[in-house]
């Protein structure tokens, strides 16, 4: 929906995140406020196009409305245009499936309180993920996760997630526990490579949760300038289930088969191949690094999150 007059900002909506049905309070909320403008986007293409075309009218404030896939998308679409300290703030209304990092930035729940800040709210800068595999690159704000983690996205990635909703992990979850696969993994941590055990996941963090709300990287700080690394290396089958029964219910980084980490950047390679996704949207499964780049992106978030991440239910 352009506008005549210059925008302030552009909240750029995922038509289907979240089921669609929040997409006419978006538009009811835009219709009464000034110097906003509304793009409802349907592929990452459209997305792509509306912000390059508010970005040449001199737009620099641009509102994320979804889930982190949508914040991801919005992310890349921003850096392919222009580089984002130029941005005045990304803003986020968590609408979305999982609206994972909006919980360890502790963004409004309400719709009007989380348009309000997007849209109004000061900027404070957060670290970026800076993801390369192969000739690919991609950035991610939220949680990269590998082995069975990121075969789960594989597994549900045709499934419609926007009527499923977190229902769609479980069941990812159940078709891929059953045939938990073993990697011959080489972590290299800034440099030095770091002795593992045959793995079953990796999670690469720079926020606390992933897949709607799981405690994935329960001392991550997206402001803290560094990665947090999660291992689950392979164990008996009893050993596993508790590795998971402590997911779903805390912190499992204190479990034996565990293994925390922290490093500025992280070369993962697999044998065989793991698959990895990045803010939940899959990727690929070629070697990959994450390189963390300290606060990239102005945020338009509480300024309470300095620091040391905080997070909260939602």
């Amino acid at each position: 929906m352009a506008s005549r007059h210059m925008p302030e900002a552009v909240v750029v909506a995922n038509a289907t995140a979240g089921g669609g049905v929040q997409v006419p309070r978006l538009q009811a909320w835009v219709a009464d406020a000034e110097a906003v403008d509304l793009c409802t986007t349907h592929t990452l293409k459209e997305a792509r196009a509306c912000v390059a075309a508010y970005w040449e009218r001199g737009v620099r404030r641009f509102v994320a409305a979804g889930g982190d896939g949508t914040v991801h998308s919005l992310l890349n679409a921003l850096h392919a245009v222009g580089p984002l300290t130029s941005l005045e703030a990304l803003g986020i209304v968590p609408v979305g499936t999982g609206n994972d990092l909006a919980r360890t930035l502790c963004l409004p729940v309400s719709l009007p309180e989380a348009l309000d800040m997007a849209v109004y709210g000061p900027a404070h800068p957060v670290d970026v993920i800076d993801v390369v595999m192969g000739d690919a690159r991609v950035l991610a704000l939220n949680v990269c996760a590998g082995g069975f983690g990121g075969y789960i996205d594989k597994v549900v990635s045709g499934d419609p997630k926007s009527l499923l909703g977190p229902f769609a992990y479980v069941m990812g979850a159940a078709r891929v526990l059953p045939r938990l696969r073993r990697y011959d993994t080489t972590l290299t941590l800034d440099g030095v490579p770091v002795r593992t055990d045959p793995l079953l996941n990796v999670v690469v963090a720079n926020a606390q949760y992933a897949a709607g709300g799981i405690h994935v990287a329960p001392g991550a700080d997206p402001c803290d300038g560094l990665l947090d690394v999660v291992t689950v290396r392979a164990g008996r089958a009893g050993a596993v289930a508790g590795v998971i029964a402590q997911v779903l219910g805390g912190d499992y980084t204190t479990h034996p088969l565990v293994d925390h980490y922290r490093a500025r950047q992280v070369h993962i390679e697999a044998a065989p191949p793991m698959w990895f996704n990045a803010d939940g949207e899959l990727l690929s499964n070629e070697p990959v690094t994450f390189t963390v780049r300290p606060r990239r992106l102005p945020v338009a978030r509480p300024p309470e999150v300095e620091g040391e991440a905080m997070a909260r239910d939602m």
